[in-house]
């Protein structure tokens, strides 16, 4: 784990360990309202349940506000995960972009810890930052966010103003090709949205898990960016 264990606050059993800058708490969070904004806002434009008529003369405009804010979102959530990709180059982080790469490491670390949460036989080694499964799992998320912008992108534009977004009219059409016509890129933009969820859930619970078994804070962690860990733990590194 590295000689910077001695820097932390001592207690009689634990060290507490800075894992992460309060930028990239900042930005963890950001994502994540971004995340749960896009699939309110998401889920009723797919399916809008308020129509035109049934209320006041505002109301006719409630579809075009929930897309101005998804799209407002989207760019939100956008330049976060720009940054926090920067970021993941950087001395700050230790450059942890290493440890979400797919390497054969990673992997191989990923496949241990997925027999151990799924049969509870095995080791679980203890991680300072990010374990191989949870590494793998952002590398997944990451290319799901891209699939969602790039999609979403597709969607949005076919229907953007053609004098600002003229230059980008030729993309739905690429994407429609590409998917077997905008039906298609739409089913897609929601089946991104239920696997980004569904890693989002398993992302939780092992941070859960961790928490209560290893007693190692790895959920307040994303809030005060410090984790325990035992001495005995330190020492073995």
């Amino acid at each position: 784990m590295g000689d910077d264990f001695e820097s932390v606050v001592v207690d009689d059993e634990y060290k507490l360990v800075r894992v992460r800058t309060p930028f990239v708490c900042l930005l963890h969070w950001v994502i994540v309202a971004s995340v749960i904004t896009l699939c309110v806002t998401g889920l009723y434009v797919g399916s809008p349940i308020l129509m035109f008529g049934t209320g006041e003369p505002y109301d006719a405009f409630v579809m075009a506000k929930t897309r101005f804010v998804h799209f407002v979102t989207a760019s939100v959530l956008l330049t976060a995960l720009l940054l926090r990709l920067y970021h993941s180059f950087s001395p700050s982080t230790r450059r942890d972009i290493y440890e979400i790469l797919p390497t054969p490491s990673n992997i191989s670390g990923a496949l241990h810890l997925m027999w151990f949460y799924l049969t509870g036989k095995g080791r679980h080694e203890h991680y300072r930052y990010l374990n191989p499964l949870g590494g793998i799992s952002v590398f997944l998320m990451i290319c799901l966010f891209a699939l969602e912008t790039t999609t979403g992108f597709a969607l949005y534009s076919q229907q953007a103003n053609h004098i600002s977004w003229g230059w980008a009219l030729w993309f739905p059409s690429l994407m429609g090709r590409i998917f077997g016509g905008m039906p298609g890129v739409r089913l897609l933009h929601h089946l991104g949205m239920y696997c980004l969820l569904s890693l989002v859930v398993v992302h939780v619970y092992m941070k859960v898990y961790v928490s209560i078994v290893f007693k190692e804070a790895d959920i307040v962690s994303i809030i005060s960016g410090h984790k325990l860990f035992r001495r005995d733990v330190i020492a073995q590194y």
